[in-house]
């Protein structure tokens, strides 16, 4: 008998234990799943993110950061920011190894600023915002054809400790972009002069530097060939429609031919808050082949590019929507 009734307190009690620590691990999950820290939202590579120039030739580049965790935030917790160039160069050799001509450029310094010393992510939320203020008339002073990127990190944070380094730095490739640049859809064609070479082009893509400047690459020149930093060809769109093409190099000798532009409007069917915008650009130029300069060749590119583009009403107010038939 005693035995049995032995036998039943010791279940009751190893139940009791389970119930106990049931409850508990439970507490505990309700409160924490995971290790809090900080974070930056949008880390590691970024090269998607859309960087508008604004009239007065600076960028603002968002750079979002939070606290994770599922118990919420209960103190303000103070990050500050920094500019990571060894996590630059790390990229740059994993990615490219000794072709250090491929190198992505770190965005020099002066050409930025954040808008504050340091950030709070008060308590209750569980995310915050800086802003990078990117000034391009600065950037001229160095050399704006490069392609830049900015490495930011989260240097410090009091409240919550900086995460796991995957998670607190970001590589910012910075896709600058106004009404013009793109990539351009059509044909074009480049002419050998004083022969009977020709070959198609097709389509380019445009690069903002400024809020009406772009550039593209001479000919059949884009960024996977060698050199091709070059034959920068910058386009500056007039508000008369005309187009000033100019080299940034004096060695290929450019020439201009024709340059102009317009634009055109169109209706959106499938959102009324928009219109579908059109920009046609012609162009055309003579250049020297700076890898034949010795037999003086030149090249003669003449071309038609489109792009189309959905647009908000709001951001061209003054668009004459054209009548299709």
């Amino acid at each position: 008998m005693k035995s049995n009734i032995f036998k039943h307190i010791c279940q009751g009690t190893l139940l009791a234990a389970v119930a106990l620590c049931t409850v508990s691990c439970e507490d505990e999950l309700d409160s924490e799943l995971f290790t809090k820290y900080s974070y930056l939202m949008d880390n590691g590579w970024q090269e998607n993110i859309e960087m508008p120039i604004n009239d007065d030739n600076t960028v603002d580049l968002p750079v979002y950061f939070g606290v994770n965790g599922t118990s919420g935030n209960d103190k303000d917790i103070i990050v500050k920011l920094d500019v990571d160039a060894d996590t630059l160069s790390l990229f740059n050799f994993d990615k490219f190894k000794n072709e250090t001509a491929s190198y992505y450029d770190l965005l020099p310094a002066g050409c930025y600023t954040f808008d504050k010393p340091q950030y709070t992510i008060p308590k209750g939320d569980l995310n915050a915002k800086a802003v990078c203020h990117i000034d391009l008339a600065t950037l001229r002073q160095h050399d704006i054809y490069n392609e830049y990127v900015l490495p930011v990190k989260i240097a410090s944070s009091e409240g919550e400790v900086v995460g796991p380094s995957r998670y607190t730095k970001a590589l910012y490739y910075l896709n600058f972009t106004n009404k013009y640049s793109g990539v351009y859809a059509g044909n074009g064609t480049i002419k050998q002069l004083g022969t009977s070479y020709s070959a198609e082009v097709s389509g380019k893509q445009l690069y903002a530097i400024s809020k009406d400047e772009c550039y593209m690459y001479a000919g059949n020149m884009d960024r996977t060939k060698t050199g091709h930093k070059q034959y920068v060809v910058t386009t500056k769109f007039n508000d008369d429609g005309t187009l000033d093409v100019t080299a940034n190099n004096e060695a290929i000798a450019l020439v201009p031919v024709k340059g102009k532009w317009q634009q055109k409007f169109y209706t959106n069917v499938s959102d009324s808050r928009k219109l579908i915008r059109m920009v046609t650009v012609t162009i055309g130029y003579e250049y020297s082949d700076l890898d034949k300069a010795d037999d003086n060749v030149r090249y003669r590119y003449e071309g038609t590019l489109t792009k189309s583009e959905d647009v908000f009403k709001k951001d061209f107010p003054n668009a004459k929507v054209e009548v299709e038939d």
